[in-house]
């Protein structure tokens, strides 16, 4: 979940690991620090300092270094609180090697008593320093830091990636990467590595994704890898990013977050547009006529996923099991993992995952297919891990999505699920071409509707001025928005710390009425469906135990806008679209509350973007 940065090359180094820093600062922020050679004065320079960026930034303006090559590092804690000692990059006791590093070490206290038996000294609490240490252990009894990292992460238990140097060799970095991220950016006398190409837009295009055990030795010239898996050198691909460097920057908003729900109608259009032909057929360019096949054989499905993208499964399954008639089941990726689920080469397991790099989402994929079962990733990052082990991938195209609570990021999962279900059901021949061409009809309107709910910003906010001050809120739906009020509950607690919990409707009564009173805010979502009545009633018992009810329904419902103390239209769309538009209010209901609260809105505590770690 920690960012790193890593440069060698002509340009003064430190203004472009800051810059990089910058970018990667969604990876965690509660501390920060960068690591260089210092040309001057012939040693390594280090500057680290707890809290966010800015603090470091801070400190770094009363310093001038003249370097060419460094690392950096934001860091997210596992071990030992934020403090100075325990920021990245560590320096081992001999003062020749700086390291960064993101995941963690499992066998990190064996190796410190070992080491610390050789005298060796630590000054943090980090499972980081063990690993700088090992390898200058090592570097010591061989003189050379290709092998004595190749020794080390031999001995090393665990899931993470580093980047290092040394001191005694000052053009040369050393990356390796074990289930964590880790990208390459190629230049022109200068090459690159980060956690993310986010990191790498401002400088080059053309990046090589690093594959699990591989070990790269970057140098301003060149760049090689080395494959513990094959023990060879070996050539990796060289891919394009399209990103626009743009897309990772506010461009006049005040928060990210609010950002990226402006670019969700612009979203909804460019997934509409590359997975719709000629408006009566459904094109996914990534999945070849062979996958496809096995599409038509599966017996059972399976969504598998953390967090946001969990409801983005919720709904996946209701979709696959109405369109499809094959039974789906959606589990959160770190319960699967550890349940020895029942699958074999008749199962299609769906991954989600914005990232494609979520370690409990990796894990889960890796058990699938241990089993036999057909394997396919829904993931945003063109060239993640996950992307790249799953039997097939399709992308969900959202772009980079910077704000830690996540927006665009879900409708886009919201919208290539649904696309995946009715695609299943035409090559199953359980919708026909004519029910397909209504469904994607009304699809194509979904872009121009939640453009027009965006507008509508000052009435959430007026929402949100009415109860920012509350501490505790409900929400309540059915059927395929059941997994929108999980994600409204969500939104809410992430980014605004109030506590607030979903639920499927009608379980109400069987416990949270209990917390119904004249001070309770019950969110219903309540659009047009085949349990409209029914959800009506639980608005009716709610009011009648003098709840706050906030309502999310069809535009022209007057009885429920009658029932109401706030109520938020949307357009008339089929239900199971209609989650792609209620969950838009939430978003906005969660980020008002969460600014008139004075919270962090893109970074909000305890939180990172990508969860590498389990």
């Amino acid at each position: 979940m920690c960012g790193i940065i890593g440069y060698v090359g002509y340009r003064n180094t430190v203004p472009v690991l800051v810059k990089g820093l910058e970018k990667l600062e969604y990876r965690g922020y509660d501390s920060a620090g960068v690591a260089c050679i210092d040309y001057q004065k012939g040693g390594i320079s280090l500057i680290k300092e707890k809290g966010k960026l800015s603090v470091l930034k801070e400190k770094i303006g009363d310093f001038s270094i003249e370097a060419h090559i460094g690392i950096g590092h934001t860091r997210w804690a596992t071990h030992g609180e934020p403090s100075r000692a325990n920021a990245h990059p560590h320096i081992d006791a001999s003062g020749k090697i700086a390291l960064v590093h993101n995941g963690i070490i499992e066998n990190y206290a064996e190796l410190k008593h070992s080491l610390q038996k050789k005298r060796v000294r630590f000054l943090s609490q980090t499972d980081t320093e063990v690993g700088a240490n090992l390898i200058g252990h090592y570097y010591r009894k061989s003189r050379k830091l290709f092998d004595a990292v190749k020794r080390a992460v031999g001995e090393l238990h665990g899931f993470f990636a580093f980047v290092l140097f040394s001191k005694e060799d000052p053009e040369t970095l050393i990356a390796y990467k074990r289930s964590n991220p880790l990208v390459i950016g190629l230049g022109q006398g200068e090459n690159f590595v980060a956690s993310d190409v986010t990191a790498l837009l401002p400088y080059t295009r053309q990046v090589i994704y690093l594959e699990d055990e591989d070990l790269a030795v970057i140098t301003a010239k060149e760049v090689s890898v080395y494959s513990l898996k094959s023990k060879s050198w070996v050539r990796r691909h060289v891919s394009t990013v399209h990103w626009d460097a743009s897309q990772a920057q506010k461009q006049g908003f005040p928060h990210f977050m609010l950002k990226e729900m402006h670019e969700q109608p612009e979203v909804l259009k460019k997934i509409l547009s590359k997975k719709i032909q000629k408006g009566k057929s459904i094109f996914f360019d990534t999945l070849d006529k062979k996958f496809q096949q096995s599409l038509r054989k599966i017996k059972r499905v399976s969504m598998i996923s953390c967090g946001t993208a969990y409801h983005a499964g919720l709904l996946g399954s209701i979709a696959i099991e109405q369109y499809t008639r094959l039974p789906c089941r959606t589990q959160v990726s770190s319960e699967f993992r550890y349940g020895d689920p029942i699958l074999d080469h008749e199962d299609l397991v769906v991954l989600i995952t914005q990232s494609g790099e979520t370690a409990d989402t990796l894990a889960a994929l890796r058990e699938a297919r241990s089993k036999g079962a057909i394997t396919l990733a829904v993931v945003n990052v063109v060239g993640s891990t996950v992307a790249r082990e799953a039997d097939a991938v399709i992308y969900t195209h959202a772009g980079p999505e910077i704000g830690v609570a996540s927006t665009k990021a879900y409708i886009a999962q919201l919208s290539t699920l649904i696309l995946l279900a009715f695609h299943i059901a035409r090559l199953r021949k359980t919708i026909s071409l004519s029910e397909l061409k209504g469904l994607l009809r009304e699809f194509k309107k979904i872009p121009d509707q939640c453009a027009k709910m965006l507008k509508e910003n000052k009435k959430f906010e007026e929402c949100a001025q009415k109860h920012y001050t509350r501490r505790n809120f409900l929400y309540l739906g059915r059927g395929c928005n059941y997994p929108t009020a999980l994600e409204g509950a969500l939104k809410l607690k992430e980014i605004s710390y109030a506590h607030a919990h979903g639920y499927a409707a009608g379980e109400m009564k069987h416990g949270p009425i209990a917390l119904i009173d004249h001070e309770q805010p019950v969110i219903c979502i309540a659009p047009d469906s085949t349990t409209y009545d029914k959800m009506i009633s639980n608005i009716q018992e709610i009011r009648a135990r003098d709840g706050i009810v906030i309502a999310i329904g069809t535009k022209g419902r007057k009885e429920l806008e009658k029932m109401a103390d706030d109520f938020f239209p949307i357009p008339k769309t089929l239900e199971i679209l209609s989650p792609i538009l209620t969950v838009v209010p939430l978003q906005f209901f969660a980020y008002h509350i969460a600014v008139l609260n004075g919270r962090d809105v893109d970074q909000p505590r305890n939180l990172a973007k990508s969860v590498t770690v389990e």
